[in-house]
């Protein structure tokens, strides 16, 4: 049995739509799999209506919180989707906040990188993020790849990076209990200003310990904070598009055997 806890949808800067996620994850054989969209709960909520026996659908989210002037990711867990329209209600003003910062970006990228960008698909999307905004970048023709955007406009630190929030991770971590999920550091192997020790003391229930961008010992050294934390463990290929080199391929990366059962047990599933 495994899960793919972290997938995208079109509801924020995935390319697929929710039922292909949904077919996709039955033919490579998961157990489960949650739609953890950027800052939107509509992905996960669609899917939930999808889940049955032969393959659980986990309601999550991917909630943008920065501390240390870079932008740290609080992945939400949900037994269902039940009573979350208040959350979502809140929601919408972080996607508010992200579309602000859009046009700000599209401003940077037109003053260091003579980039002029039509900004008629940031009203189309949920939840627009760098990724949206990279993809935008190569569609309207200009010559780069998705991996040296992010190396030289997008990434934390370059010319065209503005953090999409202002919430610390405490505040994240405490809307996310407060609707009954379960908060969990994603990818802390791409912390650049922090440890992922210092997030964990703000009220953290598991740590994201398998990831694509996982170095050699990257899990083993997740699993051993984990376990002195008392935390449970996830793993996902955080999947946005088929071949996208700066994420997995859906099922890539999983969650099995017991670590997936305890993921269950907190979450409250039988």
């Amino acid at each position: 049995m495994k899960a793919d806890l972290h997938v995208h949808t079109i509801h924020s800067d995935g390319v697929c739509y929710v039922g292909e996620i949904i077919e996709l994850a039955k033919k490579r054989g998961l157990a489960a799999v949650a739609v953890t969209d950027h800052d939107v709960l509509q992905g996960a909520l669609e899917a939930e209506k999808l889940s049955t026996q032969e393959l659980k659908v986990i309601v999550g989210l991917e909630l943008s919180t920065e501390y240390k002037g870079e932008s740290v990711h609080i992945l939400g867990y949900f037994k269902d989707g039940s009573g979350l329209e208040a959350f979502e209600r809140f929601l919408a003003a972080q996607r508010k906040n992200r579309l602000k910062r859009a046009y700000k970006i599209r401003d940077r990228l037109a003053e260091h990188f003579n980039i002029d960008l039509d900004m008629g698909f940031a009203q189309e999307a949920a939840s627009v993020t760098r990724g949206t905004i990279a993809r935008e970048i190569i569609s309207q023709g200009h010559p780069y790849t998705q991996e040296e955007i992010f190396e030289k406009m997008l990434g934390n630190g370059r010319a065209a990076y503005i953090p999409s929030t202002k919430m610390d991770p405490v505040t994240g971590i405490r809307k996310i209990h407060e609707f009954g999920g379960l908060a969990v550091l994603a990818h802390p192997v791409l912390l650049k200003n922090s440890e992922p020790e210092e997030i964990i003391v703000f009220g953290i229930d598991g740590i994201e310990a398998i990831y694509p961008a996982n170095t050699s010992g990257c899990e083993e050294r997740f699993r051993r904070l984990a376990s002195r934390h008392g935390l449970f463990i996830t793993g996902g290929s955080d999947f946005h598009a088929p071949g996208d080199s700066q994420h997995g391929e859906l099922a890539e990366f999983v969650l099995s055997g017991r670590d997936l059962e305890i993921f269950f047990e907190r979450l409250g599933f039988d």
